[in-house]
């Protein structure tokens, strides 16, 4: 759904909001809010147009920062689950060969409804451009994103899924070349897979190479890293070296990082310091299950986000791109089940998210934009521990989504 822009200010009052006690009144004018006050503002009265929440949680619209909309929805196209990353890369390289423009596009429309629904107005997600799907997948996200650009807002990676470098007679088949051409095509966000346990080239040339490219086009750079279980398999100690040599302190992104659950723990406590002085996002999938050292980073201070990774294809074979799903898997596997941890958790997929795609004009302040969800809970926690239903989602003041007509 999508509804006309107010045409005068108006007010969503009696609210409750993510860390603030009591209950407030939202102004919006346009495409922003103009004002936060607490509800018992003497001046509360004949204000506009209003919509009493009655207590319910109203929060910034969610931000999922790490999608894989171009293969979503695929998983009806491949016979059986793959067991292991070789054998799922191997089966989506054989249904990219069959992709389409209009095919991805109409996929990428349907994900972002569906994650619409659940509250998402901002994302980010990762398009695999190599030798199988050539710039199909791009062409078709591109697409998606211009029709849905007044709902959603959308940033696109260009993702090597199938390896940076070419080494025939292995899995790795060099998609780095179609990374470099995809930015003069509209991407702004270098993608990597660094996986030391996977690819027969050196890790450390993947991220030497993503570098240079990143300095030639001034591109923000979100990797795959460290997607394994084991200890030897650790670039992230390198790749912080290189944020903070070359000066791209809070643009970069890292997903995943599992090793670093594997490496002893000072040399865990090091790294996470570097990260942390680096100013590197982590992104933890928790559909993954085995995740990294989640609580650790936070604790150190690292802005940790949280997205909701592949949408039934032949990685994950379930899903329907609801940030508060992955939330709710995320309290579990870290034990987060009070209502101060289930608070601090709403972050990864609010505020921390957004600072990973560095969102300019996110939150709950004036000057904001209006990109507002309301919510049938009290509470962050309370939303998260029932899955509560998101009653309204607005984009820029417009309501797009939400069973509530709130106006």
């Amino acid at each position: 759904m999508t509804k006309t822009a107010m045409t005068e200010p108006w007010f969503i009052t009696n609210a409750s909001l993510p860390g603030r006690a009591g209950r407030w009144r939202i102004g919006i004018a346009g495409a922003h809010i103009a004002s936060v006050q607490p509800q018992d503002d003497a001046g509360a009265r004949d204000l506009g147009p209003a919509w009493d929440a009655a207590g319910r949680l109203v929060s910034p619209g969610f931000v999922d920062p790490h999608l894989h909309l171009d293969k979503c929805l695929t998983s009806q196209r491949s016979p059986g689950t793959a067991s292991n990353l070789d054998e799922a890369i191997r089966a989506v390289r054989a249904i990219k060969a069959g992709f389409t423009v209009a095919d991805v596009a109409e996929r990428g429309r349907r994900a972002l409804r569906m994650g619409l629904q659940h509250g998402t107005v901002s994302a980010r997600s990762n398009c695999e451009v190599d030798r199988s799907a050539g710039f199909r997948a791009l062409e078709g996200l591109q697409q998606a994103s211009r029709e849905m650009a007044a709902q959603v807002d959308l940033q696109l990676i260009a993702f090597p899924q199938e390896g940076w470098f070419d080494n025939p007679g292995t899995l790795e088949d060099g998609a780095g070349e179609f990374v470099a051409q995809s930015l003069s095509r509209g991407v702004k966000v270098i993608g990597g897979n660094v996986n030391g346990a996977l690819w027969p080239s050196k890790p450390q040339d993947q991220v030497d190479a993503t570098f240079a490219l990143a300095a030639a086009h001034d591109c923000d750079i979100d990797y795959h890293l460290d997607n394994a279980d084991v200890a030897h398999a650790f670039t992230l100690p390198c790749v912080a070296d290189k944020v903070i040599a070359q000066g791209w302190q809070g643009r970069v992104a890292v997903s995943h990082i599992a090793s670093l659950a594997q490496v002893s723990d000072a040399q865990a406590a090091q790294t996470i310091n570097r990260v942390r002085e680096a100013d590197i996002s982590v992104c933890v999938l928790p559909t993954r299950i085995r995740l990294t050292r989640v609580m650790e980073l936070m604790e150190a201070g690292v802005n940790v986000a949280c997205g909701t990774d592949n949408l039934r294809d032949p990685f994950v074979r379930f899903g329907d791109a609801d940030p508060l799903k992955a939330l709710l898997l995320l309290a579990q596997l870290t034990f987060n089940l009070k209502d101060a941890g289930l608070e601090r958790l709403w972050s990864c997929a609010t505020t921390n998210a957004a600072r990973m795609l560095r969102l300019q004009d996110y939150g709950l302040a004036p000057g904001c934009a209006a990109d507002l969800m309301v919510i049938d809970a009290h509470s962050p926690a309370q939303a998260i521990l029932e899955q509560s239903p998101r009653l309204a989602v607005f984009k820029a003041g417009v309501q797009v989504a939400g069973p509530l007509s709130l106006h």
